[in-house]
């Protein structure tokens, strides 16, 4: 008797008369299935569309950064490079600032650039001076 019960079971699993919904497939946007009576319905999967990348606008310090960076680099060769690059940075910095309207955060950044230019000159000048000296003896 245990054993009839769970074969029953099965069958009437397994039966389609017993489905209320029989899955049909699925596209995209929606998975089909049809009822007993043989109405197909289409169910929305509402999955979240991932929205493309859009890139961002370039940011206006963006290049003075660079030229920190190229400065920075410059200290190498008796920082020569910084002399001439670190200037550079803090001009296109203050150009900025006189030619386009800076939220709060960018003003920032150029106080930034300015006092990293300033410390790297502070550095490049000595080592240059060091360095043209030794040429000249």
């Amino acid at each position: 008797m245990q054993n009839v019960l769970p074969q029953n079971m099965d069958n009437l699993l397994t039966s389609d008369r017993s489905l209320i919904l029989r899955y049909e497939g699925e596209d995209d946007q929606s998975y089909i299935v049809s009822r007993t009576n043989g109405a197909r319905l289409t169910i929305p999967k509402n999955r979240s569309v991932p929205k493309p990348f859009v890139d961002k606008p370039p940011q206006p310090l963006s290049p003075a950064f660079r030229l920190l960076v190229a400065a920075f680099i410059g200290l190498a060769p008796a920082g020569l490079g910084t002399i001439v690059l670190a200037p550079l940075a803090v001009l296109w910095s203050l150009a900025m600032v006189f030619t386009r309207p800076l939220n709060r955060s960018d003003r920032k950044r150029v106080v930034a650039v300015c006092a990293i230019a300033v410390v790297l000159l502070a550095l490049a000048i000595p080592l240059s001076e060091l360095f043209l000296a030794r040429l000249s003896s």
